[in-house]
């Protein structure tokens, strides 16, 4: 289980429950699988002029949140952090869609099914 706090509908994809940096950091990790904060900061300064710290903050705040896991590993000029993916995005996916029909059927029970069984006929 991960944590988000935000439901943004109006937004698109993972964007409605992460920020626009995290949704960049996690399309790049679960491509990935596993990287360190550099190679993930390598790939978004391609696009775009970003700070490295900020990438750390937010890859450590995505660890925080139960979406990566870290392990420390030794390499050339010391210790580094290499996260790893620990929700896959058709897991992510799947949760976020079970929490947002949860509270819409706990918040308006009768009115969500109705328009529910409507939807699904139609498609």
């Amino acid at each position: 289980m991960f944590s988000w706090t935000e439901y943004k509908p109006y937004k698109q994809g993972v964007q409605t429950v992460l920020s626009p940096l995290e949704s960049e950091v996690m399309g790049i990790m679960w491509r990935e699988k596993r990287a360190t904060v550099r190679t993930v900061h390598t790939r978004l300064k391609s696009k775009r002029p970003i700070n490295r710290s900020k990438v750390n903050a937010v890859m450590s705040s995505l660890r925080k949140r139960g979406l990566l896991t870290s392990s420390v590993s030794k390499g050339r000029g010391g210790l580094k952090y290499v996260y790893k993916v620990k929700v896959s995005r058709k897991r992510f996916e799947r949760e976020v869609v079970c929490k947002v029909v949860d509270s819409l059927l706990e918040s308006y029970g009768k009115a969500s099914k109705k328009l529910m069984r409507e939807n699904m006929r139609d498609k």
